[in-house]
């Protein structure tokens, strides 16, 4: 740690009325974006984070919207239709949430105890138990009016607003960049017709207030039951579309490799654990889950891993300033790895749709 970070994190554990002497503090997490921290401040543990405001760049729109859902889902927990815990942002000595030092931002949150993330998921049932979280988190929040909620990041999962960026950054990329991407942008221009159909279904789905990264290492698991107890990394939540939601679940559940694996032609995908993932995820939405959002569930699968294909790719086209990268052509490669999940999906519509359109929904979760 750098002594700038030192200097730092001494003023921003002051500001929330802890000393820096008395605190031993811990990277946490793996996250792209943030940078996060585990605190032991002697009597108990909480987590320190400085948000990213490269990529956040209203930040106090972050902490204030978090603020708004947690106190939600409190009302909602308390009134025993919230079976999770809501995450909790403490305040400062000056009631603030959040602090700002030397133009970065911080925040302190409540660590949620006795509770261990996972990376991938290992069976069915675990699955199901996933799917149910998400499902459980936006139907808690089915009665927010998403629009109070502040746009976090404009067009975040605005596909034509993606394109746009992706057209921009290959017109001004330097050479070298744009030839190693350029049968990948290729590919990317042939698929006109299935951008037109997200485009349709966009014109008429219900706005929800949405997750919008909904990967299993964003659910916090409790080592006593094993089963989800809080959904974590509200930083993106905000208006959006279920379709977004369950893709992006769909997408880091049911690939066999991580999104940045080199081995992209080895790459299955597990139709067993989607099955579950799409039983769980429409019995915990079963009240609130209206026809057309079913049916862009089928898009949504589809249209996650496109989408975060062009934003690897663009990111690369640009120079890598916005995921955290551990060599040169590292978003190069997690483009390739997710628009070749695109393409099994697409080469497998069939089965898809007989999975989330037309299979029957059975049980819920117990």
């Amino acid at each position: 740690m750098s002594s700038n970070q030192t200097t730092s994190l001494s003023i921003v554990l002051n500001a929330f009325g802890y000393s820096e002497k008395d605190c031993v503090v811990t990277p946490l997490g793996n996250g792209l974006i943030n940078t996060t921290y585990l605190v032991n401040t002697g009597k108990k543990s909480v987590v320190l984070q400085q948000l990213n405001n490269q990529v956040f760049k209203q930040p106090e729109h972050v902490f204030d919207n978090a603020d708004d859902i947690n106190q939600h889902l409190n009302i909602k927990q308390t009134a025993n239709q919230y079976a999770m815990q809501p995450t909790q942002q403490y305040k400062t000595n000056d009631k603030k949430n959040h602090v700002l030092d030397n133009g970065e931002y911080w925040r302190c949150m409540r660590l949620i105890e006795n509770c261990y993330t996972l990376e991938k998921i290992e069976n069915n049932q675990q699955a199901k138990l996933v799917a149910n979280a998400f499902a459980q988190f936006t139907s808690a929040l089915s009665d927010f009016n998403s629009k109070n909620l502040a746009s976090i990041i404009p067009d975040f999962h605005n596909l034509t607003a993606r394109l746009a960026q992706l057209e921009n950054a290959t017109s001004q990329t330097e050479s070298e960049r744009k030839k190693q991407a350029q049968s990948l942008i290729d590919f990317i221009h042939s698929q006109k017709a299935f951008c037109q159909e997200v485009k349709e279904y966009i014109k008429i789905l219900p706005l929800r207030v949405t997750h919008n990264d909904t990967k299993i290492n964003n659910l916090l698991f409790s080592y006593e039951s094993n089963k989800p107890t809080a959904v974590i990394d509200l930083d993106t939540c905000m208006a959006g579309y279920l379709m977004h939601d369950f893709g992006d679940m769909v997408r880091t559940c049911c690939s066999s490799l991580p999104e940045d694996s080199a081995e992209i032609n080895s790459m299955t995908i597990n139709f067993k654990i989607l099955s579950a993932l799409t039983e769980a995820y429409i019995n915990g939405l079963a009240e609130t889950l209206t026809d057309i959002e079913r049916s862009s569930l089928l898009i949504g699968v589809k249209l996650m891993p496109f989408m975060l294909s062009i934003r690897f790719l663009t990111d690369y086209l640009n120079g890598d300033q916005y995921f955290k990268t551990q060599y040169s052509e590292h978003n190069l490669m997690r483009a390739k790895n997710q628009m070749q999940l695109y393409k099994l999906f697409c080469q497998n519509h069939e089965k898809l749709t007989e999975i989330i359109l037309r299979k029957p929904v059975l049980n819920a979760i117990a």
